[in-house]
């Protein structure tokens, strides 16, 4: 049994090191520029990849930028039916990809949004449907998926969003730490 766990974080390891060695910088910073022009930015998601749509829209609600997650495919098709070219669409799914993202990132484009997808391979209808791909691996040695990597590409890009307006990320950061050491929100020590 405790090869199995050494195997499980190995393969972990392995899916960062790919995300390490592909990963360009520059368009990670582009995109983050992307979020500060959008009129929004949605994020389309299902399953499992909810929990990484759910993610990154509360760390970039830190910094007061306009971010929606759907979902569902319901309130996928409400958001996607008014998003236009002012608009950024990030759809996150893996494998074959989910019939809900991949049409939503279909209609987003077709009603001008630039879409982002996040993905785990190039042949992804994701990767035909956006106008560009970031990839990132779920290989995993257990029955589920691993989200070591596809989480570590979204703690780059909230960097390369934080820094790309340091001055108020950190205006944002310094009010935030004083919520967090005198909000009634937390448990008195």
């Amino acid at each position: 049994m405790p090869s199995h766990v050494r195997d499980s974080l190995e393969q972990d390891l392995k899916n960062l090191q790919g995300l390490k060695n592909s990963l360009d910088a520059q368009r990670l910073v582009a995109l983050a520029k992307r979020f500060y022009e959008a009129r929004r930015i949605v994020l389309l998601a299902g399953d499992l990849a909810v929990q990484l749509a759910h993610y990154l829209e509360y760390q970039i609600s830190l910094l007061g930028l306009p971010i929606f997650a759907a979902t569902s495919a319901g309130r996928i098709l409400h958001l996607v039916r008014s998003v236009n070219k002012q608009d950024l669409v990030i759809a996150i799914s893996f494998r074959r990809g989910l019939r809900q993202t991949v049409e939503g990132a279909q209609q987003a484009r077709a009603r001008g949004a630039y879409c982002v997808a996040i993905s785990d391979t190039y042949i992804s209808p994701l990767a035909r449907e956006c106008d560009e791909l970031f990839l990132a691996s779920i290989e995993s040695t257990s029955f589920g998926a691993s989200y070591a990597a596809p989480i570590s590409l979204l703690n780059a890009l909230l960097a390369a969003v934080g820094q790309y307006r340091r001055t108020q990320t950190l205006a944002m950061v310094k009010e935030i730490a004083e919520e967090q050491r005198k909000g009634s929100r937390w448990h008195d020590i």
